[in-house]
């Protein structure tokens, strides 16, 4: 059978140099449009309308706030909020602060709950009719031990208190909006949890906004709504103007282990939304949050579409959820595309359908071969399959050159340098497996795929993933790529296998299937005109024509891939692997059979890997940008007289070895379990004078069982303090300042129960066991600072503090038998 139109076409249109043009055209296009859609605005200077959002404005506050870190229980976090008082009371919001025992009812690591005394600040903006469902806009305003945090989240308080301003300087609203400032969001959402739970005010509560961050830069994305979000999604995309928001993202989250204050809203059953900036994640609740770092143009993104949004809702007729949510997703940042579920299935079969059917007729009237369709879908597969492997094996060499370093942060410090890699990687490897199937010389790229598998297997620790993933590339590489093959067969088996894909999603993830349906769509008019098109058309303006939907696909794929690396690229990048594999099949057409490609491929592959050995060797050089993470904290174990010098990890200036060392002990690998699990660095220290924290154990017979009561208390002005219990049966029943706690108490193991801001005062607990048994207690009380009389060694250039550094943890002992 004769193979016709695509491959003689494209030899015969132009020559390689144009081929690579346009393909350099297209990949270039797509940056630029992937750059435009994260562009940021300019801030507005104080001077700007009062009735406009100023981030100049709000950065006064941020300066304000984010002077020193102020964690909840903090002498600190007073100081924030006192000024958050003032401020709401200068707004005339008549501020009111709310204090309560609040008890998480999620378990974080071993936690049995995380509580504390939680100081929410409430306050409102009344509406012309307060009885109608008010619209909430929360931010937490305590922040990590050691980081001022300008971005996490005295951004989101400032945004919130902006926002409060130009409210009042617009006028009255239909509905109130409450502002609610909420304590221990760090401690494990406590304030938030306080306040949906018990709050009078919560029943007034209709919608609510909250505001985050996870880093100091980036555009500010809506990142997750509540269920049955198409109203909430309509006025979002008729009041924002740049909007930052897609249905994948959300889709997605609603199944990651992250949560926010905004989690405890949903709980409860409340529409919202959630919107966070997470560029320049070193600044992440490092001491790197500093107001002059913080990017204002993140502050201006956030509050032009918060102020919007919260007017119109303010406004809204009805904040009533909606049935069924929507698919969205914002193209380039300059307006919102959204349409309702069943209208995305109604995409879906329409695209996916006349994909099937093009790829059939074609079949039908023998213009492709079968055989060169399957190599086409089964060498898709083999690019997906071994991009992710040769991204997992960079990765996996970047960490091996930065594990020795103190510092986990080091390789999120090279962000920008392993963007850029992964994308040269990716592109050219692909470019390159591309090239293999073209010129059906599978034999070498098999080879090096299982080794590279296999490499990336066991370079640190074993992981069986990479192992799958390269022997599976291999395979199929050398199954799909030992004969030459038409373009127009071997893109209409790649367009098929999309279309599987892209059908998968739907019944899958039906809000995120837009990520494959609208390419797909895109790329129906290179795909007709491969399979049915004339030579005589196929010309350079037909080129050109195939071209432009290859320039959006490019541009989609850039927007939404660098959002996902934005995210989790660094520690995961072959997350971009799909975007990448999209943008490929878009310039495929341009590069069939093209000169040079394998040798061009490869030497950018060779970069690519290259780019990320040097991003790494580059992050053990520490900088002010990247500087290096140190820790050292003292242990006072006071029934038995010790005390330690501890850190998890020496560093390579050798501060934490000197720091460690200070009263004569040499540091060695040993357990401070059941603090920890893992071994740290362990030097004698001389005891400070601290007093015993108290600790008191008693057991009373309750029925069939028995009832066992602690009280517990700081007696050195810690911060918090964190009980650990070990029984030998099963407790239940457990209350703590007599609320209940949700979980039993397992035997046999350590289970931990912090208590936030607990101050001087007594913390009870209660427990019922079911029969006679034992239990060892250890409570540590944690100051923030060391013993007096330690020395202050004065850290390295470009080293910043980080977890415990700083910390004393005072040790008390108890055992029972009942």
């Amino acid at each position: 059978m004769k193979k016709i139109y695509a491959d003689e076409a494209v030899d015969q249109l132009s020559n390689s140099l144009s081929r690579w043009a346009l393909a350099l055209l297209v990949i270039a296009c797509g940056v630029a449009l992937g750059i435009m859609a994260n562009r940021l605005p300019a801030p507005k200077s104080a001077t700007a309308p009062t009735t406009d959002f100023s981030a100049d404005r709000a950065m006064q506050h941020v300066r304000a706030i984010a002077t020193r870190p102020h964690p909840t229980g903090s002498p600190e976090i007073d100081d924030t909020r006192r000024y958050l008082m003032n401020q709401t009371q200068a707004l005339g919001l008549n501020p009111l602060l709310r204090t309560q025992t609040a008890i998480s009812a999620r378990r974080y690591f071993n936690d049995v709950a995380p509580a504390g005394r939680m100081q929410n600040i409430v306050a409102e903006y009344r509406g012309i009719d307060p009885t109608l469902p008010a619209v909430l806009l929360m931010a937490h305003y305590d922040t990590a031990a050691l980081s001022p945090g300008a971005g996490d989240d005295t951004s989101g308080v400032a945004v919130a208190l902006e926002v409060a301003r130009a409210l009042k300087a617009a006028g009255a609203l239909r509905r109130s909006v409450i502002f609610l400032f909420t304590d221990g969001e760090e401690a494990g959402l406590l304030g938030s949890t306080a306040f949906f739970a018990s709050d009078p005010l919560r029943r007034r509560i209709g919608l609510v906004i909250n505001l985050e961050a996870r880093g100091d830069s980036g555009r500010a994305l809506m990142f997750q709504t509540s269920a049955g979000n198409s109203r909430l999604i309509d006025v979002y995309r008729q009041a924002v103007p740049s909007p930052a928001a897609d249905s994948l993202l959300v889709t997605i989250y609603k199944h990651m282990p992250n949560d926010t204050d905004l989690t405890a809203a949903l709980d409860k059953g409340l529409a919202g939304l959630n919107f966070a900036f997470v560029g320049h994640q070193m600044a992440y609740h490092t001491a790197l949050s500093t107001p002059d770092r913080l990017n204002v143009g993140s502050i201006q993104h956030m509050g032009d579409q918060v102020l919007p949004a919260v007017r119109l809702f303010a406004q809204a007729d009805s904040l009533d959820r909606a049935q069924d949510d929507s698919i969205f997703s914002d193209l380039f940042g300059l307006f919102l595309i959204a349409y309702p579920s069943w209208l995305g299935w109604v995409l879906a079969i329409a695209t996916i359908g006349a994909t099937f059917a093009m790829t059939g007729v074609a079949l039908a009237r023998r213009t492709i071969d079968w055989r060169d369709m399957l190599a086409g879908a089964g060498g898709l597969l083999a690019l997906l399959l071994g991009i992710a492997t040769m991204l997992m094996l960079a990765l996996r060499l970047a960490n091996l050159i930065v594990r020795d370093l103190s510092t986990p942060y080091a390789l999120i410090g090279q962000f920008g340098a392993l963007l850029a890699a992964t994308a040269l990687l990716g592109i050219s490897f692909g470019l390159l497996l591309l090239g293999v199937a073209m010129t059906a010389r599978p034999k070498v790229a098999a080879l090096g795929l299982g080794i590279a598998g296999l490499a990336t297997g066991f370079l640190g620790s074993f992981s069986a993933i990479p192992l799958i993933l390269g022997g599976g590339a291999a395979l199929l590489v050398f199954a799909n790529m030992r004969r030459p093959v038409s373009l127009n067969g071997w893109f209409a088996g790649a367009m098929t296998l999309v279309g599987l894909l892209a059908l998968a999603f739907q019944i899958m993830l039906p809000n995120g299937a837009h990520i494959l349906l609208w390419p797909l769509l895109l790329f129906a008019l290179p795909l007709a005109m491969l399979l049915f098109a004339p030579i005589s058309t196929l010309q350079p303006l037909g080129l050109l024509a195939m071209t432009a939907p290859a320039i959006l696909i490019a541009g989609l794929m850039a927007r939404a891939g660098y959002d996902f690396f934005l995210m989790i690229g660094v520690s995961l990048p072959a997350i971009v692997t799909p975007f990448i594999l999209l943008t490929l099949l878009a310039v495929a057409p341009l590069l069939w059979s093209s000169r040079n490609l394998l040798r061009v491929a490869s030497i950018g592959s060779v970069a690519g890997l290259g780019l990320f050995v040097a991003a790494a060797i580059d992050a053990r050089t520490p900088t002010a940008d990247n500087p290096d993470m140190v820790e050292a904290f003292y242990i006072a174990d006071i029934d038995s007289a010790r005390a330690n010098w501890v850190s998890a990890r020496l560093d390579r200036a050798g501060w934490v070895r000197r720091t460690l060392s200070q009263d004569g002990g040499v540091p060695r690998l040993g357990s401070i379990a059941p603090i920890a699990k893992d071994d740290h660095w362990i030097a004698p220290a001389k005891p400070a004078a601290y007093a015993r924290p108290v600790l008191r154990l008693t057991a009373t017979s309750a029925g069939n069982g028995h009832r066992i009561n602690l009280v517990a208390a700081n007696r050195n002005g810690g911060r918090f303090m964190r009980l650990f219990f070990k029984p030998s049966v099963e407790l239940r029943n457990l209350r703590l300042m007599d609320q209940p706690v949700s979980g039993p108490i397992k035997a046999g193991d350590w289970s931990s129960m912090t208590f936030h801001a607990s101050g001087a005062d007594p913390v009870h607990v209660s427990m019922d066991a079911a029969g006679p048994g034992q239990m060892d207690i250890q409570l540590i009380e944690v100051r923030d600072q060391w013993p007096e009389g330690a020395k202050t060694i004065p850290l390295p250039p470009h080293s910043i503090p980080y977890r415990r550094a700083g910390n004393s943890l005072i040790l008390a002992r108890a055992a029972l038998r009942w």
